[in-house]
């Protein structure tokens, strides 16, 4: 064969176990030197592709799309920076334990490090942040094509694995990049017979579920069942069954549950929002726990971390599946890696001890806070932050899905959502390493990979930071609704000590951006709306929710504003707090 049927019949294979092994979903950014590979998907009848022309964006769909379906989207890309425009996806993937694959076409080796054009060191670019990277070949016959059949079978069980996260392979190849027909009856295809003719993947990899040793779940009820005042608190998790079954141990053994909102139980009925308890000091020296079991991974607030340093619980136990350290702060006692499921399953029926809190005054506590801000709700008053926060989180439905940008949205969304959903509500954040970058390009691959509508909750900087991803959009099988928090700037910041810096705080730190929101959203042909009051966002949003186009809701108010509306209710919720220790 020659050097183009070489070239063909490689990047094929390639293809076919990609999508053999579930990883069925391509996202393209063009460029010459991945000719091959491009040429090899759009002409595979099972591919799922996407094209990008930004790779950064494409890095953050794929993110995305794993997000929502836990398998791997492959990136291609072709060589120089092309591929290096991959790296913020890949570190908040590999952080947050996300599937992912680069393929990214490279020069060959006598291009190398000698003045070619576009051409870099991309083997092991991306370093640390892979499970996996593998310096692939040129394609020749030199190389059996089982061993690339086997190393394609063992980049996906390696972003699927105990520690899911991005793989890179980098792959080589010489010019000529034009197809052409290879010859199947070639002496190096013949090993591949069986497998050209069965469809089935070259291999399996099988990644059973870390079942937690007896001797542990021993200890961990006794200590359960000793505990004077445990508690639970469910962090970050990418598994709803996971988040489920914490849920059921926590009302199996009726202690408190702090629901963080990366572990997709916030919005869940029957949760409790203990982030506004925690908030108060008063309450952290009454309650004081003696025991914290910690699922998952990283909660959003610093109240917990506040709480703990306070409290010096004598057990503090982690437990999740993955290898990865977890102790940000170094005083977690005890840390299981197994099944998160599988464990809160096995420890359910351990604890008779009643509980310290009083069920009924708590309850009436929550009721209050509830009715508290639900006053920052009446229709006329005019929409704010916290009041998108809690409408949206009410008039979702469980038909659709819901992302929430880092900074301010999230710990609104994380403090004053309603729980009023019987099943919860699929809901994604960017959490690995808390990012601003990419948001729009994450919900669109979020949103692709459920197939359903999706909200997303954004502000106006990091809406400005990823605006060309609103090219995706007309290109989706399901709409977006975006709800701009327009407060012209970094919102955050007002927050922080720095906000006394008068001379410097406007220019380095809230940094406004006097952009229009309303063309931006024209430009790429979506639809508007800019509702001034409550009613107006809800009817706005209703009927967002049941449209077939994609809509920009602009929600306008002032930094100065936000801070007062934010440090008026938490005052006033302190103030419930103080009730609620006086009974």
């Amino acid at each position: 064969m020659n050097n183009r049927q070489i070239t063909s019949l490689w990047s094929s294979i390639i293809v076919e176990e990609l999508i053999r092994q579930g990883a069925g979903f391509f996202c393209i950014s063009p460029g010459s030197r991945s000719t091959p590979l491009t040429i090899a998907i759009a002409r595979n009848p099972k591919a799922r592709w996407k094209m990008f022309v930004d790779e950064r964006s494409a890095g953050f769909f794929a993110l995305g799309y794993g997000r929502a379906t836990g398998k791997p989207a492959v990136l291609i890309c072709t060589s120089g920076t092309a591929v290096a425009n991959y790296f913020p996806a890949i570190v908040e993937a590999s952080m947050d334990f996300q599937p992912m694959i680069v393929l990214s076409a490279d020069r060959p080796f006598e291009l190398l490090e000698c003045g070619a054009n576009q051409t870099i060191r991309q083997e092991n670019i991306f370093g640390s942040y892979t499970r996996w990277n593998m310096q692939l070949p040129a394609p020749s016959t030199a190389i059996p094509l089982k061993a690339l059949l086997s190393t394609v079978a063992y980049a996906v069980a390696k972003s699927l694995g105990e520690s899911a996260g991005p793989v890179h392979l980098n792959q080589p190849f010489r010019e000529p990049f034009e197809p052409a027909t290879p010859e199947f009856k070639d002496p190096w295809v013949a090993p591949l017979q069986p497998w050209l003719e069965n469809g089935n993947p070259c291999s399996r990899s099988i990644v059973p579920e870390k079942v937690p040793d007896a001797g542990t779940i021993t200890m961990l009820r006794q200590l359960l069942a000793e505990g004077k005042q445990p508690m639970i608190i469910a962090g970050s998790m990418t598994s709803s069954a996971d988040a489920l079954a914490v849920s059921e141990l926590a009302n199996d053994l009726n202690i408190p549950l702090y629901a963080d909102f990366s572990s997709g139980l916030r919005m869940v009925a029957s949760v409790q929002p203990w982030q506004l308890l925690l908030q108060s000091p008063e309450l952290r020296k009454s309650f004081k726990a003696d025991l914290v079991l910690h699922f998952g991974g990283n909660v959003i607030a610093k109240h917990p971390s506040s709480a703990l340093k306070e409290w010096q619980p004598e057990h503090y136990i982690v437990v999740k599946p993955q290898p990865a350290r977890f102790s940000p702060d170094h005083n977690v006692t005890c840390r299981v890696e197994a099944s998160i499921a599988l464990t809160a399953g096995m420890l359910k029926g351990c604890r008779t001890t009643p509980p310290t809190l009083d069920s009924n005054t708590s309850e009436r506590f929550f009721r209050a806070v509830s009715e508290e801000i639900q006053t920052e709700l009446l229709p006329d008053k005019p929409v704010t932050d916290i009041s998108a926060a809690r409408l949206v989180s009410q008039l979702i439905t469980e038909q659709q899905v819901l992302f929430v940008s880092n900074s301010m949205p999230v710990r609104d969304m994380d403090n004053y959502a309603s729980s009023s959903h019987a099943n919860g509500i699929p809901t994604a954040i960017n959490r690995g390493v808390s990012g601003i970058d990419g948001i729009i390009s994450t919900i669109a691959g979020f949103a692709n990979g459920h197939l359903k509508p999706a909200t997303l909750m954004i502000g106006d900087i990091a809406f400005l930071h990823d605006l060309n991803a609103l090219s995706l959009l007309g290109t989706l099988p399901v709409p977006l609704q975006i709800i701009v928090l327009n407060n012209n700037g970094g919102a955050i910041f007002s927050f922080l000590p720095v906000s006394e810096c008068q001379d410097v705080f406007e220019t380095h730190f809230a940094t406004p951006q006097n952009y229009s929101i309303r063309s931006a959203a024209e430009t790429f042909g979506l639809d508007y709306a800019c509702p001034q009051t409550n009613r107006e966002f809800s009817e706005v949003y209703r009927a967002a929710c049941v449209s077939p186009r994609s809509i920009v809701l602009e929600v306008k108010s002032s930094r100065a504003d936000n801070v007062i509306q934010h440090r008026a209710l938490r005052g006033r919720i302190m103030g419930l707090v103080a009730k609620y220790l006086d009974h």
